[in-house]
């Protein structure tokens, strides 16, 4: 009775040894996080690890209030609602009782709250190394449940299909800007930034964009200028409008061509490209997203069927 006891004892102690080495450790933009393995009630309020779990076949308890329509299967009344992607609420995330939060950047002014309730990270990816902090996001996700096979499958697929229009990208000499539209207003991003997908993962050249500072402006000043897009004069265009992305429409391309728009070249020759919000602004750096941010600029460049 004694030995069985001690039998017992010694293959408890195992058993936790080999769950203690099956927790992993998530680097993120708030510092490091170690999560037991194989969390059940895992809480996702960022869209990119929305997708990234749902690519995976990882089931997932709670989630924000509204999904996009690529995502409509959350939608489903037995998924738990906890905010929005720019706030928690906490009474539901209390409520809850989740073993593992993942949220975005617009909620790391909640990050101490919520990872008083459970281990959480700020899923994201890193401007200066778009493919290494991406990898890793899915691989470490992929590794937390026992998804790995699966996990580098799909990472297999994409990256041959950025490697195809990276070949394309890198024999092409013409120049690219990449702008959001706001409120009438365009607002080009360059290289590693946030909406610098197009350089920094699919090597497309960038167009040159000055650099024209804040304008002095009295009590709370104004926003930065932003160079015209007719003097930075790229060959191709890219925009995607942020009021109607975070709606899940597209916009009508009437109310974004303009004159400073026309006068590009990239107008001329037919290469402005209008995007959907909701991948190229709301999410983003998800399996899904970058999936179809990899086939869209393939297709509408270079004609490339994958």
């Amino acid at each position: 009775m004694k030995r069985n006891y001690l039998v017992a004892l010694l293959l408890t102690a195992c058993t936790f040894s080999v769950s203690a080495q099956k927790a992993v450790t998530f680097k993120h933009s708030k510092g490091e996080t170690n999560v037991p393995a194989n969390p059940k009630k895992v809480l996702i309020m960022d869209l990119s690890a929305l997708e990234t779990y749902n690519e995976l076949g990882i089931p997932v308890t709670a989630t924000v209030d509204q999904v996009p329509e690529y995502l409509n299967e959350y939608n489903d009344a037995k998924y738990i609602r906890v905010g929005n992607v720019k706030t928690p609420d906490m009474k539901a995330v209390v409520a809850l009782k989740p073993d593992f939060i993942i949220t975005g950047g617009r909620m790391g002014n909640y990050y101490d709250s919520l990872s008083m309730v459970a281990p959480t990270i700020i899923f994201g990816t890193d401007e200066n190394d778009f493919w290494g902090s991406f990898d890793q996001n899915v691989r470490d996700i992929a590794k937390l449940h026992g998804k790995e096979k699966v996990a580098e499958a799909k990472l297999k697929a994409l990256h041959k299909r950025a490697s195809i229009v990276q070949a394309r990208a890198k024999v092409d000499p013409k120049k690219t800007v990449l702008a959001m539209h706001m409120n009438g207003r365009l607002m080009p991003s360059g290289p590693n930034s946030r909406f610098g997908f197009l350089y920094d993962a699919l090597d497309l050249k960038p167009a040159y964009i000055p650099d024209t500072g804040v304008t002095n402006a009295p009590r709370g000043g104004e926003r930065p200028q932003t160079p015209k897009l007719a003097d930075i004069n790229p060959d191709y265009l890219f925009i995607f409008d942020r009021n109607t992305g975070i709606q899940g429409v597209m916009p009508d391309v009437n109310d974004i061509i303009n004159d400073d728009i026309k006068a590009t070249q990239a107008f001329k020759d037919g290469k402005v490209f209008i995007l959907p919000g909701w991948i190229w602004c709301l999410s983003g750096s998800g399996l899904t997203s970058v999936d179809q941010k990899i086939t869209e600029v393939g297709e509408k460049l270079y004609n490339i069927k994958f």
